[in-house]
Formats: structure tokens, sequence, C-alpha cells
């Protein structure tokens, strides 16, 4: 988890489920966890519609999740409740860490600027830049259903750099996905493998620990 030369960081781009947002505990993202109790539906049927290829695609931009998920009431007997289905999966995985964020202020006044990088399709994504306000908190967000690439694809990075105009070795990723840090580093990133409880860690790695 050691960052290479934290002196030359000039951009943070950090990863958001799982980094910026507390929602994963053990690979299970909370909206998950009381899906079935809290809405009477079949969470294995609806994991297995939208994740069999369906919302990778959604995730690049070639799908729309809003139509994967219609697709699935339609055959489940749930017709009509695709909005209520998504607000709840938005909504019950908002939950912003408050210990990320003081990295992301701290490094806000060292100078350093902080973008989003994330692999979100777009209806989630508009929720989390306006609805859970992360446009206060980054400069920009890098999300995959916009770009039309997804992490761990090179071409992913590589857009970074040229929309910011930056270095590959001043550009840091905070990310908690190993191929994603693999693939970031083979592009000259600096990056951090970001775990659940590594926020000193991190912090002592940017020289941010008391």
């Amino acid at each position: 988890m050691t960052i290479r030369d934290p002196s030359a960081i000039q951009v943070v781009a950090w990863d958001f489920d799982g980094v910026l947002n507390r929602n994963v505990q053990n690979g299970v993202f909370a909206w998950s966890r009381t899906f079935e109790r809290d809405l009477g539906l079949s969470l294995h049927s609806f994991s297995r519609h939208l994740f069999d290829g369906r919302f990778q695609k959604a995730m690049k931009g070639e799908a729309c999740l809003i139509e994967i998920v219609t697709e699935w009431t339609e055959k489940n007997a749930a017709h009509g409740r695709t909005d209520e289905i998504l607000d709840y999966w938005f909504t019950r995985d908002a939950l912003p860490d408050a210990d990320t964020l003081a990295i992301v202020t701290a490094l806000k006044g060292k100078g350093v600027r902080n973008v989003m990088a994330t692999n979100n399709e777009v209806h989630r994504t508009n929720f989390i830049e306006h609805q859970m306000g992360f446009n206060l908190h980054v400069e920009r967000i890098f999300a995959a259903g916009r770009m039309k690439i997804a992490k761990p694809d090179t071409s992913y990075f590589a857009h970074i750099e040229e929309e910011l105009q930056a270095d590959p070795s001043t550009l840091l990723l905070v990310d908690d996905m190993h191929e994603n840090i693999l693939a970031a580093r083979g592009r000259g990133w600096q990056a951090f493998h970001f775990t659940e409880g590594s926020h000193a860690a991190l912090a002592e790695a940017l020289g941010l620990a008391a």
C-alpha cells in the first residue's frame, strides 16, 4: 500500500464504492442486505438478471439501467416498481465515508486536487453527484458510464490524464480493487490499494498523519 512519491502527487483520483462511500462490507453492498426484507422481492432473481452481463453494459454506457430494471419488474410481478427499486438501491447505498472525506479535505488544504474515478453508470453517477452532493467534494467525476470506458481498461486512465493534462506520475489512484491498482500503475500512476479500515494507513502514506 506504499505510495511511491507523495511529494509528487498533484491529483488524487478516488474510487467511490468502498472508498469515498462506506457501503461495502466483506464484499457485500448495503442495499442488497435488506432488499428482500424491505421490498418483498427476490434478491437472487434480481441480482442474476442484473449482473449477468447487463449491468456491465450499463456501466459502460452501452445499455440503460432503467430499462434493465424495468425488464426484470415486468417478468417478476413487480410492474411499475422500477423507480422504487432504483431509489431504494441508490439511497440505501448512500453512505459517505466521513473518514475518507476528512482526508480529501486535508489534501485540498495542501493544494492537492481531488477527482472521482468510478465504474458507475450514468443514473447512479448523477445521484452521487447531485443528490449525495459529491460535486462539492471533488472537482470532477470520471464515471465509466459517461466515458464509455471502465476500469481496469488502461484507456480509462489515459482519458483522465488527457482531460486533466496531468503527467501520470503526479496522479494517485485510491481504489479497493487490486486489478485497478495494477492497471493504474501500468500507466505510470501512483496508487494505493484501499481496504476496509485503512484510513490511517492512507493518511500516513500521504504525509497527513499527526
